[in-house]
């Protein structure tokens, strides 16, 4: 049916009289600071809607990937979590509209970052004083992503409403969205809807290696021989399917505004990768090649259940008690994410059974669960040139996980903060200074295993509860040396609690092909940042150029253990011999890097051509020596951009090195690889209303790719070649 209106679309393009639109300059604001994009000194990448639309539907990290210093941590097509030089987890916060999204993505790398990006306003990444407003412990940052469900400023009366379509080769994928917004008697009405289905993706040909082959040696002749002679293949488990709806209503005046948004977020996603745990009665080459078939016909699979529901508003005090303003905010979330087995058509009940009996039955579904609300106040108490916000934050949130994988027992997490930012401008310089002291309290058990218990048997069980005060402090300083050349220095002392993961985590996590085990015991993790960054702009030439320094007391990452089949200890690993043991430790850590970009614009006939050239370059070390697991590569990008009134045409090459500074014998090196991406983009007015065509090549070049940074990168690549459409019809 997609397809029907697709083509309806199509014809009426080929038979209207169509002209170009004129574009209007859109001055684009970062709601984080409400500064514009030229005003604001913080680091910062802003991502409009319309580039995000413009690339086809994909993960937030995939989306953000061809930012300098923005990497992601994909575990295929659904899932991409961003990493910011080097930072990822818990150290780098996903906001929504400036509150913190509290979905269960920091469980595990195959689990999704609860965001939608279409009918997306903007994307902003912000580093520095301004990310110390809205979350705590973001060291790399924080991802905020916005829309204008809740509108802070009246719409029009006349109803604005737009249709989306989009297909995608790579996957037989289909997406179709909806929108519309009206002030009605006053009130602003606005309300979305899309639904995506993805098929499981296209690979180039070789991108497989063979499955008990995942290292170094996977060049060996023979299985190459065959792989390079394979056609494309698609990637089993690769397939996502969502629904999305949001509707928000709200009231303006000179008095401030107030608003309530409500979103609903289901979908069913495959996991493309997952290893079975085996007993001592099975082990890795025991099995036999029936048995070894019946788990590749094996379904495997997450579920996801959000929902959100938000007030925002701001009141207009008029200086009152020495306060502007005050901005508030609430948001009520619960999150369900299900992991569970399925048979695949065509696998018979008979053979089923023969498997239960042999021990290789499907396992029970896995439940994770978070629930949490959360309330904010940011106070303005700026006075004349000077920008002052006091901010009181307060949030809740328990977290649970129910099931076969039950890896760590059900943990509560209060949190309070108490913040402040000033910002003053004296012309020719200016500073930013960013405070936040939060206290954390947390609950939480650890399950112990030991011999005179069944495996699905828990034995002593031992509770903590922590409190936990963190103070984190972020200076910036910009001075404009010419009209050409600005300095920004940016300092920062990030401190961050551990998060429930590396705190309570101990048993199998199968989607990591690990025995994770945490330690209670952890210490706050602190990072000393020094970022200092130059951008020079002459006539139709411009530069920038940033190196930064972070030294971190503490540094937390799950380190794998070396195998030893004599270790077995009283957790129970004994149980689960096809899994790898690894444990959360703390070790003092450095990232060191760099990221610049020359370029050149040209008016070239009716056009500006822009073209440039960026690198970025970080490296994370261990004190003690040896690096940190699943770092980014260095990578090149060289791109082009020519843009008229009515279209854009951009190609952007990614050229990502080898990577060989790998943590130790577990961790694989990962082969480069170049990345062309191709967008065209077109504005037609058709009898009142706007049409926007879009087309584009993500990995145009078909290249095998993997990313360093995935847990899965040898077992997951990324997609092939991936040819899309998509059109918006708006009026």
């Amino acid at each position: 049916m997609k397809n029907y209106y697709l083509a309806l679309i199509v014809s009426a393009l080929l038979t209207i009289n169509i002209y170009a639109e004129d574009v209007e300059e859109v001055v684009v604001t970062a709601s984080l600071t409400n500064q514009t994009v030229s005003d604001l000194k913080d680091p910062l990448h802003v991502v409009d809607g319309d580039d995000v639309d413009a690339g086809g539907v994909q993960s937030l990290g995939d989306t953000l990937d061809e930012l300098l210093g923005v990497h992601s941590a994909d575990f295929g097509a659904a899932v991409g979590q961003p990493v910011v030089r080097g930072m990822s987890g818990s150290r780098v916060r996903v906001l929504e509209n400036g509150v913190v999204v509290r979905d269960v993505a920091a469980l595990g790398p195959d689990h999704i970052n609860d965001v939608n990006l279409l009918n997306t306003q903007q994307i902003e990444v912000v580093k520095g004083p301004s990310s110390l407003l809205y979350a705590n412990g973001g060291a790399g940052g924080v991802i905020n992503i916005v829309d204008n469900s809740i509108a802070t400023t009246d719409l029009s009366s006349f109803p604005m409403v737009a249709v989306g379509a989009e297909v995608q080769s790579v996957n037989n994928g289909e997406v179709a969205d909806f929108s519309y917004a009206q002030n009605h008697s006053g009130f602003n009405v606005t309300f979305v809807t899309s639904d995506s289905f993805f098929e499981n993706y296209e690979l180039p040909a070789g991108a497989l290696y063979p499955e008990e082959h995942h290292d170094e040696d996977h060049h060996d002749s023979e299985d190459d021989e065959d792989h390079e002679g394979e056609s494309m293949k698609m990637l089993a488990n690769s397939d996502v399917e969502n629904s999305y709806s949001k509707v928000g209503i709200s009231r303006t005046g000179d008095w401030g505004y107030f608003g309530v948004s409500f979103s609903d977020n289901e979908g069913v996603m495959g996991v493309p990768f997952h290893v079975e745990a085996h007993g001592d009665e099975h082990d890795d080459h025991s099995e036999s090649e029936d048995e070894h078939d019946e788990h590749e016909e094996e379904r495997i699979f997450s579920q996801i259940d959000s929902n959100k529901f938000d007030i925002k508003g701001s009141i207009n005090t008029d200086g009152y008690a020495f306060v502007n303003k005050v901005d508030f905010s609430f948001r009520d979330s619960s999150y369900e994410h299900l992991e569970g087995h399925a048979e695949e058509e065509g696998h018979h009940d008979d053979d089923h059974s023969e498997s239960e009996e042999d021990g290789h039955g499907h396992e029970e579904p896995t439940l994770f669960e978070t629930d949490a609300t959360e309330f904010g106040l940011i106070f303005d108490v700026s006075s004349g040139d000077l920008t002052r916000k006091i901010v009181f934050n307060k949030a809740e949130q328990d977290s649970s996980i129910i099931g076969e994988e039950a890896f760590m027992r059900p943990v509560s997490t209060d949190e309070t903060t108490i913040g402040y930012f000033v910002s003053r401008d004296f012309g020719n310089y200016r500073y930013d200074l960013g405070i936040r002291a939060d206290e954390i309290s947390r609950s939480g058990s650890v399950a112990h295993h030991d011999e005179d218990h069944a495996e699905d048997e828990e034995g002593e069980i031992e509770f903590y509860n922590q409190d936990i005060s963190t103070l984190s402090v972020a200076l910036n300083f910009d001075q404009d040396f010419s009209e050409n050349l600005s300095v920004n220095l940016g300092l920062s002392s990030f401190e961050r609690a551990p998060d429930v993961v590396e705190l309570f985590m101990n048993g199998p996590h199968l989607a990591t092909g690990r025995f994770e085990v945490g330690n209670p015991n952890l210490d706050t993790e602190t990072s000393n940042n020094v970022d200092l960054t130059f951008n020079y702009q002459k006539d139709n030439m411009y530069a920038t150029f940033a190196y930064y320094q972070n030294s971190v007391s503490n540094y937390i990452y799950l380190k794998d253990e070396e195998h030893d089949e004599d270790h077995h200890d009283s957790e129970g690993e004994e149980e689960h011999e096809g899994l790898m043991h690894a444990e959360f430790v703390q070790e003092d850590a450095s990232l060191e890097g760099y990221e610049f970009e020359v370029g050149t614009t040209y008016q070239l006939l009716n056009g500006t051509l822009d073209l440039s050239f960026g690198r970025d370059v970080v490296e994370g070390t261990l004190d003690a020596g040896g690096f940190i697991p699943r770092m980014a590569p260095s990578r090149n990008f060289i791109s082009a951009s020519y843009t008229t009134a009515d279209y854009n045409l951009s190609a952007v090459l990614k050229d990502v090195a080898d990577h060989e500074d790998v943590a130790d014998e577990n961790e694989t090196m990962t082969e480069g690889y170049k990345m062309l991406n191709l967008r065209l983009t077109k504005d037609y007015k058709i009898a009142g209303a706007n049409l926007k065509v879009s087309a584009f090549a993500n990995n145009a070049l078909d290249q095998v790719a993997r990313n360093s940074t995935s847990f899965v990168k040898d077992a997951v690549p990324l997609p092939g070649r991936n040819i899309g459409l998509s059109l918006r019809l708006s009026y």
